[in-house]
């Protein structure tokens, strides 16, 4: 009984000392205290305490996570598939997600790597959307954003 007691501390020191480096999800800690060899049982104990005393949010999470991908010009798709590995998702995701402007952000993102310029072939458009692609943004928004830079200089 002492033994669990001191395992359940231990797990949840380990636990606050990695968010105070950062937010963690609730799925990220879990696979955290696997890797250190803490016992299954404990696991989801130490996670219930954790959000129940306010240490843990995957809410916090997920915003935090938004905001830095965000700033960093990642887009839309590449944030829910990375918040998709740490098990977020549903209604908390698409309000957080909704409160950032990713056409702007794709606008800015190419004008940093292209200029406002035009692709001039057919290979310098595949090479742009496929940047644009790797970065996280949808498809049909980088086509569309293609066509209104089109539609701009004309």
């Amino acid at each position: 009984m002492l033994s669990d007691k001191l395992m359940l501390a231990e797990a949840k020191h380990a636990c606050v000392h990695w968010q105070a480096l950062r937010e963690h999800s609730q799925v990220e800690l879990a696979h955290k205290l696997q890797a250190k060899g803490f016992d299954d049982s404990i696991i989801p104990l130490v996670l219930d305490c954790l959000a129940e005393e306010g240490l843990q949010s995957d809410g916090r999470f997920l915003e935090s996570l938004v905001r830095k991908r965000y700033m960093r010009g990642h887009g839309i798709a590449g944030i829910r598939q990375e918040l998709g590995q740490h098990g977020i998702s549903g209604e908390g995701l698409s309000q957080c997600l909704a409160e950032y402007d990713w056409d702007e952000l794709l606008e800015k993102v190419h004008r940093k790597k292209f200029g406002a310029t035009l692709p001039t072939t057919p290979e310098e458009y595949a090479s742009r959307f496929r940047f644009l692609s790797q970065r996280g943004f949808e498809q049909d928004k980088i086509h569309a954003f293609m066509r209104r830079l089109r539609r701009s200089e004309d």
